[in-house]
């Protein structure tokens, strides 16, 4: 059912590009959708080794800077990756344009340092879900 969703809502959205929000109606179930902005941390250019007292510091402000969005209501998923791969961490901002969203990632202090860049994507999801 939700692979139906998500391929449903891919036409849908594709159709209502500048629209944020729209309803989906399956069976007999009506879902209120919202456009997001899903991003996709990496390792970025710099993969230089800090020091302990360094990357604590870079650590704080970085978690500093996405709480501040968090409290505003922008963010609303973050984590990192638990793996050794490239992808570092995603966050989930609920703003108005792509560019909105570029704008305070470009203020983070590991993607100001090279430590960290960044893909941002459109996502779709139903407005209310939560993860248990």
């Amino acid at each position: 059912m939700r692979t139906i969703l998500l391929l449903f809502c891919l036409s849908v959205a594709a159709s209502l590009n500048a629209q944020r929000t729209f309803d989906v109606t399956i069976a007999d179930s009506t879902y209120h959708m919202k456009q997001y902005w899903f991003v996709l941390y990496t390792t970025g250019a710099d993969t230089t080794r800090l020091d302990s007292t360094t990357s604590a510091n870079l650590l704080k402000d970085h978690l500093a800077h996405q709480g501040e969005q968090a409290k505003r209501g922008l963010i609303v998923m973050a984590g990192p990756y638990g793996d050794k791969s490239d992808w570092r961490g995603m966050l989930l901002y609920d703003c108005e344009t792509k560019e909105e969203v570029e704008g305070y990632l470009l203020r983070d202090p590991f993607v100001k340092q090279g430590k960290l860049k960044y893909e941002i994507h459109p996502w779709y999801g139903a407005v209310g879900t939560q993860l248990k």
